[in-house]
């Protein structure tokens, strides 16, 4: 254990150390921490959020509605980019290290040598300063699956399942229904489900069924219908009486308008009176840090692009909205993306899913152990038909390395986009500045 007055630097290092595992799902050695802290439910009202994509734009989303309207809001999201501290904000800040130091002493004291992962740490803290904080409504976002994640220990008032799709095979499942089947497992009892999705998995459809969980689907329940000048939209649902609910007119954000649209349906579902007009509020800029987040080069100048996308259905969206922002932006000129990605994701459909959007590519990796070599993606494109003999890849060892050359070797028109994960956009976050 960090001496007093130890750093939040320290305190990081040291819950890395105390689990022999990065990673095991299961509820148990949490529960048993949050019994000896008495940490049952971290405010009145709680909305859980999992799902393969889409989680972050979710809670950023009722947090900036709610924050409107006039409530105390408390968020868990993971993992950060820049910071520990943004992991847990409470009133749309990120917590002070003092805060987290003081949430890590009470929980490692808690623990009675019970082993806790980072994640599990890292959990327990931000249920253990909303309670201290006396938020109105905890949004917390699952880190990995749902049923066996860290989150779970607390029932929440409403679920929220963002998207399904393929990742993290190894620990959820190799097909969409044995992935849905975990996510599935943030449904409770007699306590509504929203789906983002159209058409969501029979293992979400059975388990509403068994738990008697009112189930809202994209689609079908609620909608986001765009106007024909894409100047804004217009949302359509239910309330939490099912009497319907149609707020036109509304600002298009830059996040997804399924994943807005689902973040509205949840909130109408909670005993909360809210209008449209702290959602129109909370709607105009709503943003969120490494979601197709436009920034400049600091050196060159060049527009860059952020995303945190790392899996073919993130990717996917990705590309939809990059054939936007150049349909919209007429003078843009070639894409040039800077991509390192993780050992375990399907590299093939991601570049698959990205490739008829970039004209050229910076391969590179990042510096961590999980990190796959750059050869390896190299390779990978060049599997799928994409030739480095025509000038389309240039290959580095670091991320760095491969933004500054895209930066210094595209023209003034041309954009940068950064992607592949949360670490790639890490890397080059403090080079640029916003647009």
């Amino acid at each position: 254990m960090p001496a007093k007055g130890s750093s939040l630097e320290s305190w990081l290092q040291y819950i890395s150390s105390v689990h022999p595992r990065e990673i095991e799902l299961g509820l148990g050695r949490t529960q048993r921490v949050a019994a000896n802290l008495a940490l049952g439910k971290p405010a009145p009202l709680v909305v859980t959020v999992a799902g393969t994509n889409g989680k972050g734009s979710c809670v950023a989303t009722m947090e900036a509605i709610l924050q409107q309207a006039g409530f105390k809001t408390g968020c868990y999201t993971s993992p950060h980019i820049l910071v520990f501290n943004e992991r847990i904000r409470i009133d749309a800040s990120n917590v002070c290290d003092d805060p987290l130091i003081a949430a890590f002493e009470a929980i490692d004291e808690a623990r009675n040598n019970e082993t806790l992962s980072y994640f599990e740490f890292a959990t327990l803290a931000g249920l253990y300063l909303m309670r201290e904080n006396k938020v109105d409504v905890a949004l917390l976002e699952v880190g990995l699956g749902g049923r066996l994640d860290a989150v779970n220990i607390v029932d929440a008032d409403v679920a929220v399942i963002s998207s399904i799709g393929i990742d993290h095979t190894d620990w959820l499942g190799k097909d969409i229904e044995s992935i849905a089947a975990e996510k599935a497992g943030i449904m409770r009892p007699n306590r509504p489900t929203v789906f983002g999705g159209k058409h969501p998995p029979n293992a979400i459809i059975h388990r509403a069924k068994e738990l008697d969980s009112p189930l809202l689907v994209s689609g079908h329940d609620f909608h986001a219908d765009q106007n024909a000048t894409n100047a804004s939209w217009r949302w359509r649902g239910h309330d939490r009486e099912a009497v319907p609910v149609n707020w036109p007119d509304l600002p298009i954000p830059s996040l997804m308008l399924g994943n807005v649209a689902a973040s509205i349906q949840a909130l109408k579902l909670l005993p909360l009176s809210l209008g449209v007009e702290p959602v129109a509020a909370a709607l105009s800029g709503l943003g969120l840090a490494g979601r197709f987040e436009k920034r400049r080069d600091l050196s060159s100048g060049r527009a860059v692009i952020l995303d945190v996308a790392h899996n073919p259905d993130a990717m996917q969206q990705l590309a939809i909205s990059l054939r936007s922002y150049k349909s919209q932006n007429q003078g843009v000129g070639r894409i040039a993306a800077v991509l390192a990605v993780m050992s375990d994701k399907d590299v093939i459909g991601m570049i698959t899913a990205l490739e008829y959007c970039v004209d050229i590519w910076y391969i590179a990796q990042v510096d961590h152990t999980r990190s796959m070599a750059a050869d390896e993606v190299a390779q990978a494109m060049k599997s799928v038909g994409i030739a480095s003999d025509k000038g389309r890849i240039c290959q580095f060892d670091w991320v760095e390395a491969a933004y500054r050359a895209a930066c210094d070797q595209t023209e003034t028109e041309d954009t940068v986009l950064v992607t592949g994960s949360f670490f790639t956009v890490a890397a080059v976050h403090g080079l640029t500045e916003p647009a």
